[in-house]
C-alpha cells in the first residue's frame, strides 16, 4: 500500500473508494507532517475512562478529517494495553475478514510507541474519519489514548486533457481511501 511518506509535491494520484472521486486523478501541490493524539487537544475529549474489561463504544475521531482540497495518510498507535478496533466512513469495520468483524484489532504489540505499523495505516478524504472502539483488556481502569502521526497534503484536480496523457503514460500512483476496498 502507497504510504504517505511516499507521496511528494508534483505526483499524481488517482484516489479510489469513494464514488465522488472515482476516475480522477489530483496533483500533489503540498505537503506537511501531521500528527494527533486523541484527548491531548483543548476541547477533545473522544474517549472517557473505561473500567477493566468494559469497551468506550465507537468515538469519532473528526478532527482529522480533510478539507475538500487535501488527502491525508496517518499511520496510528497506542501504548497502553487496550485492544482498538476501527471503523472507516459508514461503519466500515477494518483490519478483519468481513464475515468475522470482531477479529481485527490493533493493540500496543502489533502497533506501538516505538514501531508504529504501517500496515494498518489509512488514507483520507473529507468526510472520512475513523470511528474506534478501546475493548479495556488491562487489570486497571484508564483513560484509552490513540497516536496518529502522517502527512496532509494539498491536492488540485487534474484537467479532463491532461488526464488523458496521464492514462497514456501511465505515470501516477493509486490511493484507496481507508485501506482496501472491501465491497
Amino acid at each position: 500500500m502507497l504510504k504517505g511518506e511516499d507521496i511528494r509535491p508534483g505526483f499524481i494520484v488517482q484516489v479510489e473508494g469513494d464514488k465522488a472521486l472515482k476516475g480522477k486523478f489530483y496533483k500533489i501541490i503540498r505537503s506537511e507532517a501531521s500528527q494527533y493524539t486523541t484527548g491531548k487537544t483543548t476541547g477533545a475529549k473522544e474517549f472517557s475512562t473505561v473500567a477493566t474489561t468494559l469497551e468506550s463504544d465507537y468515538k469519532q475521531i473528526d478532527r482529522l478529517e480533510p478539507s475538500k482540497t487535501q488527502l491525508a495518510y496517518y499511520d496510528w498507535y497506542v501504548k497502553d494495553g487496550c485492544i482498538y478496533q476501527m471503523k472507516l466512513k459508514a461503519g466500515t469495520i477494518r483490519f478483519g475478514p468481513q464475515q468475522e468483524p470482531n477479529v481485527g484489532f490493533i493493540d500496543n504489540e502489533l502497533s506501538g510507541e516505538v514501531y508504529p505499523n504501517s500496515m494498518f495505516g489509512i488514507w483520507l478524504y473529507n468526510d472520512w474519519f475513523p470511528a474506534i472502539n478501546a475493548q479495556n483488556v488491562t487489570p486497571y481502569t484508564l483513560t484509552p489514548q490513540v497516536f496518529f502521526i502522517g502527512w496532509k497534503f494539498d491536492i488540485e484536480e487534474v484537467d479532463a486533457q491532461e488526464m488523458v496523457r496521464i492514462r497514456q503514460t501511465g505515470k501516477y500512483s493509486i490511493i484507496i481511501l481507508g485501506g482496501v476496498n472491501s465491497s
